[in-house]
């Protein structure tokens, strides 16, 4: 078990099934190999590729309530077809390439971000720096994370898969765009460096009656 921080750094995220997981890891490991010291070295332990759906600081104590929460919405949510149709590139404000796999904004999406959003802001906290995070972490990372309800909620919403740190190529051997999947689980996860989900806190089945909670079950 690993004791979380009175305030915790909280991703609500959508995980896509195993192949799709693998695409990304693979696509991640291509980057690392020029790249050692890339920062984000996914894998499906301690570094899940994921779609962020709602970053935010919470209380510990206030997790119960918020994955109960979560819980309700994705038993109301069907699982959703999805697909990446290319891959994108950002800058960071040091200047690092980022590389990602862009998912099509979906309505049903779209939908589950805002509801999402809706419910979670009123359980929001106080921001504590880097002590919410999983791990040492810099301060681009707590910029990038406080800044999500600002810059990229709501109209701003923009789906992804990180990747990595670097320029993925758009044409990799093996991965034909766009690639189509059924997303079928949900999670709630404590972050940690370059916004990186380190640890499953709760775990939920879209549509299930009963979600698969894991509450407490922290898995390093």
């Amino acid at each position: 078990m690993h004791e979380l921080p009175d305030t915790v750094a909280l991703d609500v995220v959508l995980l896509p099934p195993g192949p799709v997981m693998d695409m990304a890891i693979g696509a991640n490991r291509t980057l690392l190999a020029g790249n050692p010291g890339g920062g984000i070295r996914l894998d499906r332990e301690n570094s899940l590729p994921h779609i962020s759906v709602a970053m935010f600081p919470a209380r510990r104590e206030d997790l119960p309530e918020i994955t109960a929460k979560i819980g309700r919405i994705t038993r109301q949510c069907s699982p959703m077809a999805l697909a990446a149709d290319t891959v994108a590139k950002h800058r960071t404000k040091t200047g690092k390439t980022v590389s990602t796999f862009h998912i099509l904004r979906t309505e049903v999406l779209q939908l589950f971000h805002k509801t999402v959003m809706n419910t979670v802001t009123s359980r929001s906290a106080p921001p504590a720096g880097p002590p919410m995070f999983a791990e040492e972490v810099s301060a681009l990372s707590v910029d990038c994370f406080l800044r999500f309800p600002k810059t990229a909620a709501y109209e701003r919403y923009s789906p992804h898969i990180t990747v990595g740190f670097g320029d993925l190529p758009e044409m990799i051997p093996g991965i034909d765009f766009p690639v189509r999947f059924k997303v079928t689980r949900a999670a709630v996860c404590h972050l940690g460096g370059h916004c990186t989900c380190r640890r499953v806190l709760a775990e939920f089945s879209l549509g299930a009656r009963a979600p698969a909670v894991r509450g407490g079950a922290i898995r390093r």
